[in-house]
Formats: C-alpha cells, structure tokens, sequence
C-alpha cells in the first residue's frame, strides 16, 4: 500500500511539475492575463477609499481601510488563481477525446486535480505580484504574523480542494448538457455575492451572514482573505472544519458522479 502510495505520488507529481513548467515557459503570457489585477485593485481601492470617508470611521465591522484593500487583493488571488478544468472537461465531452483519456491509466480526476494546481500555482502568484504594488503604495504593508501564515494557507489548500470539487461537478455534468456554461456562471455568481468576493460578508445584514457563513461558497474567497487580514483562532477553527465537512459531502457527490459518468462511457462507447 506504502508503495503504491508513492508510485502515485510520484506520477501525480510529475503532472503537476510538467503543467508548472509548461506555464513558465509561458509566463509572460499569463503575466498578461493576470495584469487585470492591477485595474480591479485601483477600482477597489478608490471605491473603499470613497466609502470609508463618507462613513467617517476608520474601521467598518472591525476591518480597517488597509484591512479592506489587502482582503480584496487576496480574495481576487483565489478567484483569478482558479484552474478551468471544467472547462477542459466539457471540451473533452464535446469531442470525443474523454473517451481516451478516462482510459489512461491514472485516475482522470487525479489527473486534472495535478494538472490544474500547476496552472493555479503561478497564476495565483502572478496575480499577488501584480496587485500587492497596488495595495502597498495606497495601503501600506499587510500586518498578517508570520506566525498564522501556515493557519491561512492550510485554509487556502483547503478552499482549493473544495473549489476543484465543486468545478469537477459542474464539468462532469457536460455528460448530460456537454455545455456546461450556465452552471458555471451560476457558480460564479453565488461565490461573487455570498462567497464575499464583492463585499466582505462582514459588510451584509446579519440574517444574509448567518446564511452565506454556512454555505460553501464563501469558505473558497472569504474565508482565505479574511484570515489573512484578520486573523482569528476561534474562526480559524470553525472554518476548517466547516470547509472538511463540505468536502466530506462534495467529495460524496463528486465521487457517485464520476462513477456515473465512467460507467455511461463505458455503455456508449465514448
């Protein structure tokens, strides 16, 4: 078991290394991609600013301006960082080429999950790069400690594993629509309003808090961003363990999925 255990991490390793280089060697046109960083975090960045001075306060549901800034550069991290494989999926679907590579010998889910975290590794350090200039000139250094680093990116693993799932749902589901588009806009939408990507749920009423705290949607942008702005012990915690519970019932539904899926490959023949 040990052993087999290090064939696939090894294997499964190699991809992701693969996918890394792959993106390096192609960095500056990531680099181009990325660069709407540096526009959203200006937009923000005025648009808190306006917000802020017309409240006259200096912090808003304990988030300092500063606070506000850098919350959004790291959510913005986690949404522009995401890997399309759900994307590549449904094109797979559509033309035929699942059928090849579902019979690869590796797990095709394994297989994307690797694949995709190259790809999201350099786009979410590129898109950091690019918009903390930003942030620093108008709000000054992150006061994030260096001790609660290690907290924020085991949520930040956890959101990605979260968020993979729930993209692999949405590209499985092209072997019943093949296009998947509107499942994804819909996604989209409910991270951009309860996932705190638009506003911090700190922000939100608090009967629409309760609510948006408890789904998934947010334990993939908010939860990452606030942690890292504000750091809590108490919510550090019910974080995780809201973010393993999804995973546990996600990861349920992914796996019935795809089984469902291997199996109506096999009837029809790809």
């Amino acid at each position: 078991m040990l052993n087999q255990l290090r064939i696939n991490t090894t294997k499964y390793g190699a991809i992701t290394l693969t996918n890394l280089q792959n993106q390096l060697a192609y960095v500056w046109d990531v680099a181009g991609r990325s660069a709407m960083i540096v526009f959203f975090m200006f937009i923000f960045t005025k648009l808190w600013t306006a917000v802020y001075e017309s409240q006259g306060t200096t912090a808003i549901a304990g988030l300092t301006l500063a606070n506000t800034i850098w919350y959004f550069l790291i959510a913005e991290v986690m949404e522009l960082g995401k890997p399309r494989h759900d994307v590549r999926i449904s094109e797979e679907v559509k033309d035929g080429s699942i059928a090849y590579t579902m019979a690869r010998p590796y797990n095709y889910l394994l297989y994307q999950f690797a694949n995709g975290i190259g790809e999201a590794g350099v786009r979410m350090l590129l898109v950091f790069l690019l918009g903390a200039p930003v942030v620093i000139y108008y709000a000054g250094l992150p006061t994030v400690a260096v001790g609660h680093l290690p907290a924020v990116l085991l949520v930040v693993a956890l959101a990605i594993l979260l968020d993979f799932c729930v993209f692999s749902i949405i590209g499985l589901l092209a072997f019943v629509t093949e296009d998947i588009f509107s499942f994804r806009l819909i996604y989209q939408k409910l991270v951009f309003i309860l996932g705190g990507l638009m506003i911090p749920l700190d922000f939100l009423p608090d009967w629409l808090q309760s609510i948006a705290r408890v789904l998934p949607f947010s334990l993939t942008t908010y939860a990452p961003a606030k942690l890292f702005v504000a750091f809590d012990a108490a919510q550090f915690r019910q974080i995780v363990v809201t973010q393993l519970i999804w995973l546990v019932i996600i990861g349920a539904v992914l796996y019935r999925q795809y089984r469902w899926a291997a199996r109506r490959l096999v009837v029809n023949g790809g």
